[in-house]
């Protein structure tokens, strides 16, 4: 009889800046419609499917909830879930939990949502029961974590392209338990050190990724993570950390990770975002004539917690009479406002402004409604290949010589689906703008060799000295200079 492994998890990335999270904010996926949204997908839960059926493992679907990333979770709402998954993974009579969950999830009461869900699970089953962990690498990782799971395995990259095979390992290794072939140890080295979401192409992060490989090539050895963490979270744990996992019998998961943190440390003067103002990713694009450009709009990325409907860059681009287009701005109202009026008409709109003031004003100007249409569409980036989007109802407006994707849903842009669905050819337009900090290179970098990052104020900005910590006691690099590792 095969063994019996179930999934389950609450994921979030929490922006303590930001907007709350409610529990209406969740699509819960529950029982045969896990299956059904995740199979064939290169996302978390698809790889722990191909995984298990590679073992011949029985899913258990059970419970998926999944928020775009915003403010504290209600404390009500994550007790809620919270209820509901314990009570599912209780009553199915399992051999061994996956849990996809992220690391950087915060409520109104708890500063670590992947730490108290698992302290329930591991003190509610039985003892030595499997638990194996995928993570995003933008979680903020407190040090019991590692003994609160069997073993973890986190991201290497970002843009997160790998999110299909770290589900596939972590299949593999809990199969791979539940023959007795191993007994993992999971460890967490956190490190005095904070730094904007950067992707993994930089130097500094090829050569620790070497690293890490060549450390994964030796005997028990399961996975050597680097965690770059999650800066816009007002918690003890916001930072860096190593996260490893061996198997106890050959290898130290703690000495391996401490290793690995020395050359993270060592690393840190060369942790860099090249960015420019609003303004200045404007001028920089205007200044390359002939060429097409991108520009991203880093501060203002729903991916990271911010509201999305951010004005700065849309401003700056209004300024000029450069043909542009853009996605996107979440505003509801302006989209219902369009459909009311109907393709062709002329609508004064007050476009976006409505969330933070450090946000920008709203635009206010008379636009023309160019097509109304649904926004649910299936992601063709490496990011996620095949998981569905569905942003509702899209308006597409042109405002001076700009075309403006607004939304009705929040979700940072990873490819030219969301142009394509509004009814944009990219193609057509010197400048194409959109709200993403690094996902978007996923798809967009390899197809534009010019692309200029605007970072202007906004809750999930490069500059992370304009973000108020009351709970992060502890000394880190750079926002403390006199910061020190080991400790």
């Amino acid at each position: 009889m095969s063994k019996r492994v179930g999934i389950a998890a609450i994921f979030h990335e929490t922006n303590t800046y930001g907007s709350p999270t409610s529990l209406a904010d969740f699509p819960i996926q529950r029982g045969d419609e896990l299956i059904a949204l995740n199979k064939g997908t290169r996302t978390y839960i698809g790889g722990m499917l191909a995984g298990c059926e590679d073992e011949g493992l029985e899913v258990v679907p059970l419970f998926y909830a999944e928020a775009t990333p915003s403010g504290k979770i209600a404390q009500s709402a994550y007790e809620n879930m919270k209820s509901e998954l314990l009570s599912l993974v209780h009553s199915a009579k399992l051999d061994g939990l996956l849990l996809p969950i992220h690391g950087a999830g915060v409520t109104d009461e708890t500063d670590s949502v992947e730490s108290d869900l698992c302290e329930a699970l591991k003190f509610s089953l039985q003892a030595g029961f499997p638990i194996v962990a995928t993570l995003d690498l933008h979680g903020n990782l407190e040090s019991r974590l590692g003994q609160l799971c069997s073993a973890l395995f986190a991201g290497r990259f970002n843009p997160h392209v790998d999110q299909f095979e770290r589900g596939w390992e972590a299949a593999k290794c809990i199969a791979a338990m539940l023959r007795n072939e191993l007994r993992p140890e999971a460890y967490v080295e956190q490190i005095p050190l904070q730094f904007p979401p950067v992707p993994t192409a930089l130097p500094a992060f090829v050569e620790l990724d070497e690293i890490c490989q060549a450390a994964e090539r030796r005997p028990g050895v399961l996975a050597a993570r680097i965690m770059h963490g999650f800066p816009f979270a007002d918690i003890p744990a916001a930072g860096a950390s190593v996260c490893v996992t061996t198997d106890s019998a050959v290898v130290s998961a703690e000495a391996l990770a401490k290793e690995i943190a020395e050359e993270f440390w060592a690393q840190r003067d060369n942790i860099k975002v090249a960015r420019y103002s609003a303004a200045g990713a404007v001028d920089a694009a205007l200044n390359c004539a002939g060429e097409r450009v991108l520009i991203n709009e880093f501060s203002d990325n729903t991916g990271g917690g911010a509201p999305g409907d951010g004005t700065h860059l849309l401003h700056a681009l209004l300024e000029t009479d450069v043909r542009a287009c853009f996605s996107h701005v979440f505003d509801k109202e302006t989209v219902k406002q369009a459909a009311a009026a109907g393709v062709g008409a002329l609508i004064d709109v007050r476009l976006g402004g409505k969330t933070n003031p450090m946000h920008g004003d709203p635009v206010v100007a008379q636009a023309e409604v160019l097509a109304i249409c649904s926004g649910k569409f299936a992601v063709k980036s490496k990011m996620g290949t095949g998981e569905t989007i569905d942003l509702g109802l899209l308006a597409t407006l042109r405002v001076g010589n700009v075309d403006v994707i607004v939304s009705s849903g929040r979700r940072q842009t990873l490819d030219d689906g969301w142009f394509i669905k509004a009814g944009i050819d990219i193609e057509q337009y010197q400048i194409v703008a959109l709200k993403s900090s690094q996902h978007f290179r996923a798809y967009f970098g390899t197809r534009y060799a010019k692309i200029f990052t605007a970072d202007p104020p906004g809750i999930s900005s490069a500059d992370l000295t304009c973000f108020q910590r009351r709970k992060l006691k502890r000394k880190v690099w750079p926002l403390d200079t006199d910061a020190k590792y080991p400790q």
